[in-house]
């Protein structure tokens, strides 16, 4: 089993090194959210949700490994005894029907091993890979580890003290080693490419992190000043308190980095809501500059999963914010990816389909237009988010599945 496993990681590294020119189309999936169409703890029903997906025209495949810090595989790292409540269908969000007990960690065999083996059947399918959370719990409340439950010591704090039990604080060294350990087994099964997702915060922000370690670093470089609050109003208080509780999570992706280079896999990032502030919203609501993570080779790629766009001129608006980043990252040596959303969020992160509508034309045109920006601006590829059932139409999937065979990003 270890030797098919280091077998196949050697086989994505050559390929990555022989096809880095190529541009990627990848696609991030929640296995979870087709539990109302596929049977998806199964393994014919992980192959269906694949084929759905590669309708899309994806090559590189990201398979979401948690909800919150529950994971869904068999880990090591959360003791499986205290996950055996299952979800009853008939009680999960969207109304969706019945179909049998999820119970996506208890699958034999071990449900990314399937994933991977999956993966490895389709050829259209080049790289494979994790969608790793930087939440701890999905929606604040819910999917909360057992780790977490047993260890209140490391529970985040808001300014007034008040404890925020669904995060545990980057700030104690615990609790780093730990997330590491389950980015440690993660990869350990064989993925070619770790995505860590910092828009999937479960609540998480430099807002909650007033926990002793941070407090006491702030006390000594400022004596007698109380720490700054989000709503302060003061960029430059804001900014030294933000890097100050953005130390742990650095600490933990530069963890993450060293496990992923020992084993030649690529490591990638995101950062959202790209507007026309540098370092942006990621830095002072996440707490760490992705700068700082490119320019010190803490990521090989940098992901964009959401532009703010102008009404007036969606495209335009959304091609000079990201050429931005583009020359920043490729300058560095770094690869960036270009969004292509169906998941709609206003002005703050357009779909597609919501661009098309400022825009006057058709959903499928708006996404022949973004790829073309991100073929323009140098993007090494695509990133699709989520890929849920249905939500990626026919003539869109098409536009993208075409679109490299076409030549029309050369």
């Amino acid at each position: 089993m270890i030797g098919r496993v280091l077998g196949s990681l050697a086989a994505g590294v050559v390929f990555f090194a022989a096809e880095a020119r190529a541009f990627e189309k990848i696609a991030f999936i929640d296995g979870w959210d087709y539990g109302h169409i596929f049977e998806t703890e199964t393994r014919e029903g992980t192959g269906k949700v694949l084929d759905n997906v590669l309708k899309t025209g994806a090559d590189t495949v990201l398979w979401r490994t948690h909800s919150g810090a529950v994971p869904r595989y068999a880990s090591a790292q959360e003791d499986l005894d205290a996950l055996e409540m299952p979800f009853d269908r008939r009680r999960m969000p969207d109304a969706r029907t019945m179909q049998n007990w999820m119970k996506v960690w208890a699958m034999e065999p071990d449900a990314l091993q399937v994933v991977f083996e999956e993966c490895a059947k389709r050829p259209q399918i080049r790289r494979r890979g994790v969608h790793m959370l930087l939440e701890d719990a999905h929606w604040q409340f819910c999917f909360l580890g057992n780790w977490n439950l047993e260890h209140p010591q490391y529970m985040c704090r808001d300014v007034d003290g008040t404890v925020q039990m669904f995060h545990q604080s980057f700030a104690f060294p615990e609790v780093v080693r730990h997330r590491l350990a389950i980015a440690e087994e993660i990869v350990g099964r064989g993925a070619q490419t770790v995505f860590l997702d910092a828009f999937r915060n479960g609540g998480w922000s430099p807002q909650i992190e007033y926990t002793g370690p941070n407090l006491a670093e702030w006390e000594r470089r400022h004596p007698g000043e109380r720490p700054p609050k989000w709503d302060d109003g003061s960029w430059p208080r804001w900014k030294e308190w933000v890097e100050i509780a953005g130390r742990g999570l650095h600490d933990y992706l530069r963890g993450v980095r060293e496990l992923t280079r020992g084993r030649g896999v690529r490591f990638i990032i995101n950062i959202d809501y790209l507007g026309d502030t540098d370092p942006g919203t990621m830095f002072s609501t996440r707490g760490f500059d992705w700068r700082e993570l490119v320019k010190d080779g803490t990521v090989d790629g940098l992901a964009v999963t959401g532009i703010n766009a102008d009404e007036k001129d969606p495209f335009g608006s959304v091609e000079r914010r990201f050429k931005r980043v583009a020359d920043q990252v490729k300058a560095a040596g770094c690869t960036v990816y270009f969004p292509i959303l169906a998941y709609n969020f206003s002005k703050s992160r357009p779909s597609f389909g919501q661009m098309a509508k400022w825009a006057g034309v058709k959903p499928a045109e708006s996404v022949r237009r973004l790829l073309e920006i991100a073929a323009r601006c140098g993007a090494a590829g695509i990133v699709m988010e989520c890929v849920d059932y249905g939500n990626y139409p026919e003539d869109v999937c098409k536009v993208i599945r075409e679109f490299e065979t076409a030549g029309s990003h050369k």
